[in-house]
């Protein structure tokens, strides 16, 4: 009975242990591409080679940024829940559009296009935080 018992702990410990020590390792952010040709050569394919050669880059970014802030500015208060969801909806349609430009790779015009959309939400945003002071 007492050597069962101590089974049962013993093993209901060591899964928790090898638990704790697994989570780090999947928390991780894995990526990976798919390389073309010898191996000095990897072209990374996915967005598109334009995209990932700098041309979307900050675009991503700061849409995560602005994500963020509309987030930050909902739970403060800052900005009602509608103007939240409006944005957050606006930021939605920029990331199928951008997701839909770099298929492909993303041309001048369309990055243009997509920082001239990012450049709208940003406005939008600086002029919903103002009306509710």
């Amino acid at each position: 009975m007492k050597t069962a018992m101590i089974r049962k702990a013993l093993l209901s410990t060591l899964a928790a242990s090898a638990v704790m020590v697994a989570t780090p390792a999947l928390a991780q952010n894995v990526s990976f591409s798919i390389g073309v040709g010898s191996p000095g050569y990897s072209q990374s394919y996915g967005y598109g080679h334009r995209y990932n050669r700098g041309y979307g880059h900050d675009l991503r970014a700061r849409a995560e940024r602005l994500e963020q802030r509309v987030d930050r500015l909902a739970w403060n208060g800052r900005i009602s829940r509608r103007e939240a969801q409006t944005l957050s909806w606006r930021l939605q349609e920029f990331r199928s559009l951008e997701w839909r430009y770099a298929r492909d790779g993303l041309s001048r015009r369309e990055y243009a296009d997509l920082s001239h959309r990012l450049d709208r939400i940003e406005r939008q945003l600086r002029h919903e935080r103002r009306d509710r002071w």
